[in-house]
C-alpha cells in the first residue's frame, strides 16, 4: 500500500513538472490571453500606446514636448484662422514657418527680429506663463480668451517685463528677443493655440 502511494506521488510530480500548463488549461484560460500589438506603423513623431484606449498623441518638436490635439486628416491647419491685433515684433520677416521640417514638427514661426529688440503682446490678454526651459528658453504665454493663446519664446534670460496674472494690451512690452533655449541665432519663436491645438500663426497675424 505504501509503495502504491509512493508511486502515485512520484507520477504526480513527474506530470506536474513535465506537462506544460498550456496542455492543462482550456482555450478560455487567461493563460492564452496576450497583449495585442499595434496594427499600423507608429510615426517617429507620434506615439500612441497600444495598451491605452484613450491615449493622446504626443508630438515632439524642437521647442519642447507637449500634448496637442491632432487635426482630422481632411482639415488643414490653415482652415483654423482668426485675427490678432498686431505682429509681436518690429519686423514681419519670417525665417522658418509652421509645420514639419524633416522629422521635426515646428510648432510656430521664427520672426527674425534683432537681438535685444522688444517683443510685444500680439493682442490683449492675461499672462498665464513666464518660465524657462531647454526648448523655448525664456518664454511668455498669454491667454486671449475663447481658447486662444499666444507664446513668445527665446527671450533674453531675465528680460520678461510681465508676471503671471497680469493683463496686457496689444503692443505692451513682454521681454527682449534673445537666443535662449534651442536656438542657433537670436529670433522670436511665436506660437498660436486655438481650441487646444497649435495652429499656423500666419493665418492669425494682420
Amino acid at each position: 500500500m505504501k509503495r502504491s502511494l509512493t508511486l502515485c506521488a512520484v507520477a504526480t510530480i513527474v506530470i506536474g513538472v513535465s506537462v506544460p500548463a498550456a496542455a492543462i488549461a482550456g482555450p478560455s484560460s487567461a493563460y492564452f490571453a496576450a497583449p495585442s500589438s499595434p496594427t499600423t506603423p507608429i510615426d517617429s513623431q507620434t506615439f500612441v500606446s497600444a495598451y491605452a484606449a484613450d491615449a493622446t498623441p504626443v508630438v515632439r518638436d524642437a521647442f519642447g514636448v507637449e500634448t496637442i490635439v491632432q487635426a482630422p486628416a481632411a482639415v488643414t491647419f490653415a482652415t483654423v484662422t482668426g485675427t490678432l491685433a498686431m505682429w509681436p515684433a518690429n519686423t514681419t520677416v519670417v525665417n522658418d514657418g509652421f509645420g514639419y521640417r524633416g522629422n521635426e514638427f515646428h510648432g510656430g514661426i521664427d520672426i527674425m527680429a534683432g537681438n535685444g529688440s522688444t517683443i510685444v503682446a500680439a493682442s490683449p490678454g492675461t499672462v498665464v506663463t513666464v518660465a524657462e526651459d531647454d526648448g523655448w528658453g525664456t518664454y511668455v504665454k498669454i491667454d486671449h480668451g475663447g481658447g486662444v493663446y499666444t507664446l513668445y519664446a527665446h527671450m533674453i534670460s531675465g528680460s520678461p517685463a510681465v508676471s503671471v496674472g497680469q493683463f496686457v494690451n496689444a503692443g505692451d512690452a513682454l521681454g527682449l528677443v534673445g537666443q535662449t533655449g534651442y536656438a542657433s541665432v537670436s529670433h522670436l519663436h511665436f506660437e498660436v493655440y486655438a481650441g487646444g491645438s497649435r495652429v499656423d500663426p500666419m493665418g492669425w497675424l494682420p
